[in-house]
C-alpha cells in the first residue's frame, strides 16, 4: 500500500511539473527547501545514521527468513535420563 501512494504522488508530481507552470515553480521551491533543510549538519548526520540501521536491520531480516532463525538446541538431562544413561553404562562393562 504504501508503494502505491508513493506511485500516485509521483505520477501526480509529474503530472502538475509539465502541465503547470505555478506547480512546477512550488514544487522546485519545495524541493530545493527539502534538500537544503536535510543537509544540514545535525539532520544530515542524523538521517544517514538512521539509514544506515534501517539497512543493517532490514539485512539482518532478510537473512533470518532466508537461513532460519538463529536457535541453539540444548539438551538438558533430567534425573530419569541420567539413571538411564548409568544403567546403560554399568550394563555395558
Amino acid at each position: 500500500m504504501p508503494l502505491v501512494i508513493a506511485v500516485v504522488m509521483i505520477v501526480g508530481m509529474v503530472a502538475a511539473w509539465n502541465y503547470d507552470e505555478t506547480a512546477r515553480e512550488i514544487l522546485a521551491k519545495s524541493f530545493f527547501t527539502i534538500a537544503g533543510t536535510l543537509a544540514s549538519p545535525f539532520i544530515l548526520e542524523t538521517s544517514i545514521a538512521l539509514g544506515g540501521l534501517t539497512i543493517v536491520l532490514v539485512f539482518n531480516e532478510w537473512r533470518r527468513l532466508k537461513d532460519g532463525p538463529d536457535w541453539v538446541e540444548m539438551e538438558v538431562k533430567t534425573d530419569d535420563t541420567l539413571s538411564q544413561e548409568s544403567e546403560a553404562a554399568n550394563r555395558v562393562s
